[in-house]
């Protein structure tokens, strides 16, 4: 699923790239360069955070046995990779941006399924009418689900906007910015009472601290851009 993710986002982005006067041999290169971040990255951030999963360093590279990614991860890393990339070829930056949002958007809902499938993103225990049955017979929030919902949420206003006239990089700041703050949210669902739930410290996951200290930074970008 997160392959053919990545294929429904580079057909994407090659067409908002073309769109947006982006040659489709730097488009090629900067989906590649997406690629690798995000694998490489996700990876990385999943084992920095969740080392004591792993008893030695062969662990780390066996992933049908030990596997686990972090998209925020993955993200951090790839952000940088096209910067630089986009810098040097002279891209304008907010819009490579603009350009890459909708399928970055279309590849999470996606993956997302994937995730969904195999019942990752185990939630808290609820009694809502739509929990999921989990292999302890307990009833928990279906995160994976709250995750796709929010992304097609997110694709609606991405349609909405493209409507308008809009400023380069107005639509990649204010997704990014919505994605944050709802990240944050639902991360409240996800499970802490197993031993493989993320670690949380002061009652925040990894991921909302990451996003406590992106957020401010997304609203300040914006409201400069929108000057």
């Amino acid at each position: 699923m997160a392959s053919a993710g990545f294929l429904a986002a580079l057909f994407l982005c090659l067409r908002e790239g073309k769109r947006k006067g982006i040659g489709e041999e730097s488009m090629w290169d900067i989906m590649t360069l997406s690629l690798i971040g995000i694998i490489a990255g996700s990876r990385i951030f999943y084992i920095l955070f969740n080392f004591e999963r792993f008893n030695n360093l062969a662990d780390i590279f066996n992933i049908y046995k030990n596997g686990g990614f972090s998209l925020l991860g993955g993200i951090v890393v790839a952000i940088p990779l096209v910067y630089i990339y986009a810098k040097a070829k002279k891209i304008n930056i907010y819009k490579l941006g603009d350009a890459l949002t909708p399928g970055i958007i279309i590849s999470i809902i996606i993956t997302r399924m994937g995730c969904f499938l195999v019942y990752d993103h185990i939630g808290k225990i609820t009694n809502l009418p739509w929990a999921r049955l989990y292999i302890d017979h307990s009833a928990r929030h279906p995160v994976a689900l709250y995750y796709i919902i929010n992304a097609v949420v997110i694709l609606g206003i991405i349609c909405y906007l493209k409507k308008r006239q809009l400023k380069d990089g107005i639509l990649v700041l204010s997704i990014t910015l919505y994605y944050s703050i709802s990240r944050f949210f639902l991360e409240f669902t996800r499970c802490s009472d197993l031993d493989f739930c993320d670690s949380r410290f002061f009652d925040l996951t990894r991921n909302q601290w990451f996003l406590l200290f992106a957020i401010p930074f997304l609203v300040y970008c914006l409201k400069r851009r929108m000057k």
